[in-house]
């Protein structure tokens, strides 16, 4: 019979959430400084919960949820997908077709984009091209079931992406939740110049 625990979780140090986040401890130091993530002074030094990283992480590093824009012809996976960031605090836009989510690209930029390579009225291509129109910047996954069919060839040419082969469950889209987090962290502060 296993026996809770009442003790409160151990705190991480600087240290310790620099390399939980893959950051310098200087930034991390600096973003605990400008209340940019979630920390706690104790005895004059900067302290983290692991879950309540783990969450700013997983909301983009913001606090607040990504817009994410999921693209995909089948309703099924649209539920998917949908349900599971829903869950994780970060609910998606849904499009069917690459004419819905040129409408929604045209609204509304996004910061993460999961994206169907096959599409019944044209390649998810077009879509990527129209994402980097908007944005530069939004992270895209490809999604796909057939990984050798040119319409992904064209894709990867447009620029950095992931891919995901599908089929694919919870834990693969949490792997690219935390991966893109990182990515959207900002390498470093910059220091402030004062006059000596």
């Amino acid at each position: 019979m296993a026996q809770e625990s009442n003790a409160p979780e151990k705190l991480l140090t600087v240290r310790e959430a620099a390399q939980l986040l893959r950051l310098g401890e200087v930034t991390v130091y600096r973003l605990a400084q400008r209340r940019k993530i979630p920390a706690v002074k104790v005895g004059g030094s900067w302290r983290f919960n692991r879950g309540m990283l783990e969450d700013w992480l997983m909301a983009g590093g913001s606090g607040s949820a990504r817009r994410i824009l999921v693209v995909d012809d089948d309703p099924d996976l649209r539920r998917m997908l949908q349900h599971i960031l829903t869950l994780r605090g970060q609910p998606p836009m849904l499009a069917g077709s690459v004419r819905e989510a040129q409408v929604l690209i045209r609204e509304t930029t996004f910061d993460l984009v999961f994206l169907d390579v096959i599409l019944p009225d044209g390649s998810g291509a077009d879509v990527f091209r129209a994402i980097r129109a908007a944005d530069s910047s939004a992270l895209v996954v490809l999604m796909t079931g057939f990984p050798d069919h040119p319409a992904v060839a064209e894709a990867l040419s447009l620029g950095p992406v992931m891919l995901m082969r599908k089929p694919f469950g919870a834990r693969e889209i949490d792997d690219v939740l935390r991966t893109t987090a990182r990515q959207a962290l900002p390498a470093a502060i910059p220091v402030a110049r004062t006059r000596a």
